[in-house]
């Protein structure tokens, strides 16, 4: 098994250490660790975020309103899973823009599948598709329900096939009630806003609509840094003036909130 899958399978919130099959309040993603916070890799199907609209290179940089700056994959990892059937909140980054999302941990088991028993399962066969990777983990489980399987830390693509090695299950807790529902993300509406300069004095953004603008400079626990209204703010190329001396270099983030919605980007104060 290659670093990167390794690294993603036991950071993984679906995933476990090698060694062993793991049991866990997760919501179905995989992840390694960022300096903003954490990567989605994958998103398993069937799992509770696959309800959400998080998808596979979004970056997670809270939980639950904590920072994942700076946290090491273990910390992030056990912010993320927790008691079955509560609910969690992600805030993450996509195309850019800044969402929420709040869903509802399911009890879900990382196996790690025998790679012989598949082989032989398949009378000596040594190449195999998703589906029959499928057929067999589901044959040879009988108390949980299989979402998917993965090679070396990833969905396998329905028009390949994969070998025998670094193969795990995905399974959920079979419900004997109807399942519980997930709450859909909640995402942000974006006003089209987008940042063009940011240093020490100045901040310049484009707009789609006119009107009032809040510009909002918070750093990467969250804590605001600078906040301006703009009541007369033009279509197209607008700036407002700031007092960055003493502000701290590093990464922050500058948004844009108007009626319309909300836009944000992270930007270097060097």
């Amino acid at each position: 098994m290659n670093r990167f899958a390794k690294v993603a399978l036991t950071a993984a919130l679906v995933a476990a250490p090698l060694m062993a099959s793991e049991e866990f309040g997760g919501i179905g993603i995989t992840i390694y660790q960022v300096p903003a916070g954490v990567h989605v890799v994958e998103v398993i199907p069937g799992g509770p975020a696959a309800e959400s609209k998080l998808a596979v290179g979004d970056e997670i940089i809270a939980i639950d309103g904590i920072s994942l700056k700076g946290k090491s994959i273990d910390e992030s990892k056990n912010l993320i899973r927790g008691q079955v059937n509560r609910p969690v909140e992600l805030t993450y980054v996509s195309g850019g823009d800044t969402y929420t999302a709040t869903v509802r941990r399911a009890q879900m088991r990382v196996e790690n599948l025998d790679g012989e028993a598949v082989t032989k399962w398949y009378n000596g066969q040594q190449e195999f598709s998703a589906e029959e990777l499928e057929t067999f983990a589901a044959a040879n489980t009988t108390d949980k329900k299989l979402l998917t399987v993965l090679s070396n830390g990833r969905t396998i693509p329905a028009e390949q096939t994969v070998g025998a090695k670094g193969l795990d299950g995905i399974f959920v807790e079979k419900a004997e009630a109807p399942a519980p529902s997930y709450k859909q993300t909640n995402s942000t509406k974006s006003n089209g806003a987008k940042l063009r300069g940011f240093d020490r004095q100045k901040i310049s953004f484009t707009l789609k609509n006119a009107g009032t603008v809040v510009v909002k400079v918070s750093d990467a626990s969250g804590n605001m840094v600078f906040e301006a209204r703009l009541d007369n703010a033009n279509v197209g190329i607008n700036s407002v003036s700031w007092d960055g001396a003493n502000v701290p270099s590093g990464r922050y983030m500058v948004s844009f909130e108007q009626l319309s919605g909300v836009s944000g980007k992270f930007a270097v104060l060097k």
